[in-house]
């Protein structure tokens, strides 16, 4: 499923609550706020892009490591998600797409 992700998947969703499990019994929402694209595509390659997301984690936040992102259509799945600082509710994650 992952390879065939596209920024397309995710453009509809900013602004929307999604779900981080940081651990099966850890979840918490995460508004996508930025959708990014980098690069571009090619015959053999999607068009990488960037996500942004805004957790409502003020006093906590994860490192870096394999979370699982909870797409309404997808459903579940496992990314590489970076804390990058936080923003105005909470802890920010960024997820590269490549």
């Amino acid at each position: 499923m992952l390879e065939t992700l596209k920024i397309s998947d995710f453009q509809p969703l900013v602004n929307q609550t999604l779900t981080i499990r940081f651990a099966s019994e850890i979840s918490h929402p995460a508004e996508l706020i930025k959708v990014t694209p980098w690069g571009s595509a090619s015959d053999k390659f999607r068009q990488p892009f960037t996500l942004e997301l805004e957790t409502d984690l003020t006093r906590q936040y994860y490192l870096q490591g394999s979370f699982v992102l909870v797409h309404p259509t997808a459903g579940e799945l496992p990314l590489f998600m970076v804390p990058i600082g936080p923003g105005a509710k909470g802890m920010r994650y960024e997820i590269v797409i490549s």
